[in-house]
This record gives C-alpha cells, sequence and structure tokens, in this order.
C-alpha cells in the first residue's frame, strides 16, 4: 500500500474480508493494517486510492469497536 497502489479500494477491501478465515477478527486486523501502513500514505493526496482504502481500514475497525461496545445501529439502537 502507497502511491503505487492503483485502486479502486473498495474491491480490495471486499476481496480481503472474503479470503479471511470465518473466526478472524476482521476489525482487529484492520486496525493493525491501519496503523502499519498509515505513514506509508500520509504524504498522499486525500483522493488517491490508498487514502482510500486507509479509511475503510479505519471504518471497518471503527465498526468492530462499536459492535464490541453493544452498538447495533438503526432507530432502537439510539437512546
Amino acid at each position: 500500500m502507497g502511491a503505487e497502489f492503483p485502486g479502486p479500494a473498495e474491491d480490495l477491501l471486499l476481496s480481503w474480508i472474503l479470503s479471511l478465515p470465518a473466526d478472524a477478527d476482521a476489525p482487529a486486523i484492520a486496525a493493525l493494517l491501519a496503523e502499519r501502513h498509515r505513514a506509508q500514505v500520509a504524504d498522499l493526496a486525500d483522493k488517491h486510492p490508498a487514502r482510500r482504502l486507509l479509511r475503510l481500514l479505519d471504518q471497518t475497525a471503527a465498526a468492530g469497536a462499536a459492535r464490541a461496545q453493544g452498538r447495533r445501529g438503526g432507530r432502537r439502537g439510539k437512546s
């Protein structure tokens, strides 16, 4: 992941998630990958596919953290 990453980020993320074993903790792994590659893409333009992939990894990690806290989303999940 870096300046040479051609994208699209969504395709790569989906392929990666589908390739994980069923018992893998995708949000935790996404958080590790995001931190590992954050410095590599920090200087790239916001619209660069690698920056988009980093945002998607961060969103995947955040979704896992929200799920771990019991938040399910939707109207019923809000107090």
